[in-house]
């Protein structure tokens, strides 16, 4: 077939192949000449009508059919002649323009797994993973019951923290009619659906239980299941599906047979002391399964054995046995002839005194404490002697406890609680705070890192700003080491209670900190959100021009520019860096959630700017098109669901989507208030109250008029003008507060505040 040219058309203008295969002669002399647009056969025919093999040969005719060809034949063939000229250009290295054939080719025959196969990882060669995860998707869910490509949806998917579709696409593949449920893809499938589910947030153990239920099965009766060898050592060597894995999922999933089974199988591969830990798994399932005095026993072995693998967990567990078994009185002995016996064991020592100190004998409960922590210093212990210091009003050695157990942990996360308690309680802060002020006072001061770094959070979280700042300006001089997480912490602590102006003097201190020049990218950017929030729109794009000469094309500061632009309401320039942003960094190499997140946020940045420009439609379809791609994705169910109830739409349906998720984020106030408008939108006005007063309690600031103008209006409906007029009021006053006010809104509430207000009587 050497020198033989054969021409054809795919959907586009004609192209010459010279010196192709002989399959790919065949594969075009099998099918006819045809074009975007093209007529009949005689027609297509005529472009060739002349052609011929070798000078002086009879030329060749077309051949006309009887019977036209279905047009799904001619896609199908368009198709493969699209995939024949990705392959051939693959082939040469002409990798973008392979990529773009078998992107037509998939586009003609939606299908067509044979293309998706080489599409997928040539896209990823490319490093163009969002195309790669688009096309894998798609793939697998036209070809559930094709293995290769469910593998690679799965995988792209996870990777790039979208399990919501991994778990879709693997429920498809395992419902798939006529597949061998007994297979080593089928058991393999279930174990990933189940690590899915765990994964999720929140996680679904009831669906990852059933999935563990076929790997247990495979597990203890391989016989079942035609499982190769290496299958079984590699479901054996998971860490991720140990037999007393299982037995917890399974107990969490209240399927209490199988958890036993599962228990007593880990029970059989340890031995000793090892097999001991294990009676603390079966007292948990006897206790679910009611069985009390079980439950007991089985515990009992375990505290027996001087156990400590499960850390606390086995004394609340004994608490919670004892407790169901109206038995609490016995809690406090046991725990004394345990805690006896194992004198090493500081956890046991350490819930002793927790109960001496909710038994109120404090006495006892610091002795216990102070006498453990001399040989165990750890901060469960440190943690509950701030309690009892706390009850008893003892400021001073409430604060060096304080201070001893943020030296050892190197964060204050656990005190989180007690620091609540602390400021519950108006005297016993000042106090503290005032202890901190003398230390400060003296000459040379003797307020040490860790006691000033404690009372600078108590007086933060107070919401005190001037001690607040005084100390963790104070700090900057003693830990220059620490001046990153100091600056971070005072800039953070300000935006918070919305001194925008003193964040942003924070963050550009830290900007300009010789010793912080490794992180000057990051501070500007801080800096910029800081500057744009207290009105400084030219301060903030200067500081972000700054940021972007030192980490060029970064997706996140392009972003943070972008949306300087979006706050201040400059739209059209919001909108052509934002788009730009979206067009650009999905082929830019740059996979990971982080990226994804921001593309998304720009995403949804767009169609808010073209809702607000009064363009709702478009506004709109970008939402559903991301809804079609990401159906689980909490934010588009909110947003979407919100702007069909804003317009009183699709009102069922956008109930359902925002209930989504706010079932996923049950105190977000945004979610809150687009629930409560959605059932005012209804006409469901007691129903929508709590859901939007609780929004307004825990909103964060941002948007705040919007929530109590929604608050006034159902208060309205419920015929009560003074809270309705308090909340509308409540609106106002927010949009006097906000960088850019909305004065539609403004007008809005005002007019709905003049038509409540009482009409004078003529005199």
């Amino acid at each position: 077939m050497k020198g033989v040219m054969m021409v054809y058309r795919s959907g586009r203008a004609l192209r010459v192949l010279c010196g192709a295969p002989i399959w790919m002669a065949c594969l075009f002399l099998a099918g006819p000449v045809w074009a975007e647009g093209a007529g009949d056969a005689s027609r297509a025919g005529s472009a060739i009508r002349s052609f011929q093999f070798q000078e002086f040969e009879d030329p060749v005719e077309v051949l006309v059919p009887r019977q036209s060809r279905p047009a799904s034949d001619d896609v199908r063939l368009d198709a493969l002649a699209w995939f024949a000229d990705g392959r051939i250009l693959q082939h040469r290295g002409n990798f973008t323009g392979a990529l773009a054939a078998y992107r037509r080719a998939v586009e003609r025959d939606p299908t067509a797994a044979a293309v998706y196969r080489v599409l997928v990882p040539l896209a990823i060669e490319l490093r163009r993973l969002d195309e790669a995860t688009k096309w894998a998707t798609r793939g697998a869910e036209v070809n559930p019951g094709d293995h290769q490509l469910v593998t690679q949806a799965v995988l792209l998917l996870d990777r790039l923290g979208d399990q919501p579709g991994a778990i879709r696409i693997l429920n498809q593949a395992a419902k798939v009619a006529g597949a061998d449920q007994h297979s080593a893809f089928y058991v393999n499938l279930m174990q990933n659906l189940a690590l899915l589910h765990l994964s999720a947030d929140p996680p679904n153990v009831q669906a990852a239980a059933a999935g563990f239920e076929v790997v247990f099965d495979a597990l203890t009766n391989p016989e079942k299941y035609k499982l190769d060898l290496n299958t079984r050592a590699n479901l054996q060597s998971n860490e991720a599906i140990t037999f007393e894995r299982l037995g917890q999922v399974f107990l969490e999933a209240k399927k209490n047979d199988l958890a036993l089974a599962a228990f007593s199988k880990a029970a059989e591969s340890k031995k000793g002391r090892a097999a001991g830990g294990l009676s603390f798994n079966i007292a948990q399932v006897y206790l679910q399964a009611g069985r009390l005095e079980d439950a007991l026993d089985e515990l009992q072995k375990y505290i027996d054995a001087e156990r400590q693998s499960k850390g606390r967990a086995a004394y609340e567990l004994l608490a919670e046995i004892l407790a169901k078994m109206e038995r609490t009185k016995e809690l406090i002995p046991r725990l004394e002839m345990a805690a006896a016996k194992d004198s090493r064991n500081s956890l046991l020592q350490f819930f002793l005194a927790d109960q001496y100190a909710a038994a109120d004998r404090l006495d006892d409960a610091e002795a216990l404490y102070t006498k453990t922590l001399e040989s165990a210093a750890e901060v469960q212990g440190y943690l509950g002697l701030a309690g009892v210091y706390r009850r008893q009003n003892r400021v001073a050695e409430l604060l060096e406890v304080l201070a001893k157990g943020y030296s050892e942990a190197g964060e204050l996360k656990a005190f989180a609680a007690e620091f609540k308690a602390i400021a519950g309680d108006e005297k016993l802060l000042d106090g503290l705070l005032k202890s901190g002020e003398d230390l400060l006072a003296e000459v040379p001061p003797k307020l040490d890192y860790a006691t000033g770094y404690v009372l600078a959070n108590l007086a933060a979280d107070a919401k005190k700003a001037e001690p607040a700042e005084r100390l963790y300006r104070y700090l900057l001089t003693l830990r220059r080491e620490r001046a990153a997480l100091l600056y971070e912490e005072l800039g953070g602590f300000f935006l918070e209670v919305r001194k925008y102006a003193d964040a942003a003097k924070v963050y550009n201190e830290a900007a300009e900190d010789a010793g912080l020049n490794d992180m000057r990218a990051q501070f500007l950017h801080q800096l910029t959100f800081a500057l744009e929030l207290s009105g400084d729109t030219k301060g903030a794009l200067e500081a972000i021009a700054l940021a972007q000469a030192l980490i060029p094309d970064n997706p996140l500061l392009l972003f943070r520019e972008a949306w300087v632009y979006y706050h201040a309401r400059k739209f059209d320039e919001a909108l052509e860096k934002m788009e730009k942003l979206i067009a650009e960094f999905p082929t830019h190499g740059f996979p990971g959630k982080e990226i994804r997140k921001i593309i998304r946020n720009a995403q949804y940045s767009v169609s808010n700017i073209h809702v607000l420009k009064g363009d709702i439609r478009r506004g709109e379809e970008i939402l559903e098109t991301i809804y079609k791609e990401a159906p689980d994705d909490i934010s588009v169910n909110n947003d979407l669901g919100y702007l069909y109830a804003d317009q009183g739409k699709n009102l069922e349906q956008a109930e359902s989507m925002i209930r989504k998720a706010l079932a996923a984020e049950p105190e977000n106030g945004a979610y809150l208030d687009s629930l409560g408008w959605v059932l005012y939108k209804r006409g469901k006005y007691e129903e929508a109250l709590p859901y939007l007063e609780k929004a307004v309690k825990n909103s964060p600031g941002a948007g705040d008029e919007t929530l109590w103008e929604h608050l006034g209006d159902v208060q309205e409906r419920l015929k009560r003008p003074g809270p309705a007029l308090e909340a509308w009021k409540k609106a106002l006053e927010f949009s006097d507060k906000a960088a850019v006010p909305d004065k539609k809104l403004i007008e809005r509430v005002k007019e709905k505040i003049s038509r409540q207000a009482p009409v004078s009587s003529p005199k």
